[in-house]
């Protein structure tokens, strides 16, 4: 059996040399152990840690290794980058720990002078009381470990301050946040509920459907996760079906659906009354929204099935009484969730994911009703593919136009950034998201 330490270095190995997404590396090795809950959650920060903090990591094994590190074998690399993690950024953990253990990893993994090489790196790294961070145009890249590219992305468009508090967002740790289905069960008795089953639980800011967990262990092995009281879904994002505000009867389009957290959100605020199509383009990510519809208990109104957004179903056109666009996007706004996202090489190449939402947009404008409304939404803070879309797609579309929630809608820090019926939420408080409210008027 391997190790917990192995483990995570497996996965670090599988996403730097064969290019994998970190999330399903992840799930794949992690599946496939026999590791301990404790473990698990071991390999889980170790893993994301390391990912998180690998410019930074990377500049301060620069600082004390011979070698270059494009001449370090990935396995090494990896070993150094996890070990390190453990020193600088994971106080509970001994640093004689993470040095002996990475040097036996390095035996495993390396050739004969790995282990000394290792040794040597990691003994220099362990006697570090602060990282002594650059001064100058490397500064930020280290400090919050970002590619420079993105960095003077955030800076152009949203100026130094701005760009230094998404930085850090983009570092902090992502709390687990539930939405409570208000079929079954309100947000204050489900807190009342979790606190009977130890864990903190209690209100979040952004959505009135919202608990934040503080601690308590897996929230996926309660009763009232079990029992579909509650499903995991980030504050912001849930904000997405209620500034749809679907009423019972309503016939409902969701065109990119999966994994199906405010597909199902949608049917709950329809008193579980009417009739949702949920789309997406493959079927595997449709098994999730069906799997999740029915531990909600919210599957009689719900039909999935396959298709592509871009392809226009002339059946449909004028039928909808409201449409949900969760486009795909760059996932600016996610990173803390999945921060292997900011080290893509096409990350800031927005082209052709602005032409896949104009496409989605101009399209399935068409399904809806006179007086109906459409929400467009994103999980990236891009405003190439958040506002610019909308401006553009209301310059060819006159008969629609950005409708206001209505009052009580929102949590007052909600309608703060939404009151005019479209914003951006930036990470911090929440994921960073974007929503437009849109309504047909002729």
């Amino acid at each position: 059996m391997k190790s917990a330490r192995e483990t995570a270095l497996l996965i670090l190995y599988r996403y730097d040399k064969e290019n994998a997404y970190l999330n399903i590396a992840f799930k794949n090795l992690l599946s496939s152990s026999e590791l301990s809950r404790e473990d698990s959650a071991f390999v889980k920060e170790l893993v994301f840690g390391t990912v998180k903090y690998k410019l930074t990591l990377d500049y301060v094994i620069r600082s004390f290794s011979t070698v270059r590190l494009k001449k370090i074998s990935p396995y090494i690399l990896n070993i150094l980058r996890m070990s390190a993690y453990q020193m600088l950024f994971m106080n509970k953990i001994p640093k004689s720990a993470a040095v002996n253990e990475g040097v036996k990893l390095a035996k495993k993994y390396g050739h004969n002078a790995s282990s000394g090489f290792a040794n040597a790196v990691l003994r220099k790294i362990s006697l570090l009381e602060n990282i002594n961070y650059p001064s100058g145009a490397e500064a930020l890249c280290v400090k919050y470990s970002h590619p420079q590219e993105l960095i003077d992305f955030y800076i152009s468009n949203f100026g130094l301050e701005k760009a230094e508090e998404i930085l850090a967002a983009n570092l902090a740790a992502a709390p687990v946040c539930l939405r409570a289905n208000s079929l079954y069960i309100s947000r204050e008795e489900l807190i009342l509920l979790l606190r009977n089953e130890g864990f903190e639980a209690e209100p979040a800011p952004v959505s009135k459907y919202a608990v934040f967990i503080k601690s308590g262990g897996d929230i996926t092995k309660t009763k009232a996760y079990r029992n579909g009281l509650c499903t995991i879904q980030d504050q912001a994002s849930q904000l997405a079906a209620v500034m749809l505000s679907p009423e019972k009867g309503d016939f409902v389009l969701d065109m990119c659906s999966a994994p199906g957290g405010k597909t199902t959100h949608i049917a709950e605020l329809m008193g579980n009354e009417g009739k949702i199509l949920a789309f997406d383009l493959y079927e595997k990510r449709l098994d999730d929204v069906k799997a999740q519809s029915k531990r909600l208990k919210v599957d009689n109104v719900l039909t999935a099935k396959v298709h592509d957004a871009q392809v226009p179903l002339s059946e449909l056109y004028g039928k909808a009484d409201r449409i949900l666009l969760d486009v795909p996007c760059s996932g600016l706004g996610i990173i803390r969730r999945k921060p292997d996202i900011k080290y893509k090489e096409d990350l800031l190449k927005f082209e052709h994911l602005v032409k896949i939402q104009t496409n989605i947009l101009n399209i399935c404008s068409k399904y809806l009703k006179i007086d109906g409304v459409m929400v467009y939404s994103t999980c990236t803070i891009n405003p190439a593919e958040n506002m610019e879309v909308i401006n553009n797609f209301l310059k060819t579309h006159p008969n629609f136009c950005i409708d206001s929630p209505k009052a009580g809608m929102l949590s007052p820090y909600a309608e703060s950034v939404l009151k005019s019926g479209c914003g951006t939420f930036f990470p911090g408080m929440s994921d960073g998201f974007f929503i437009c409210r849109l309504r047909r008027i002729d």
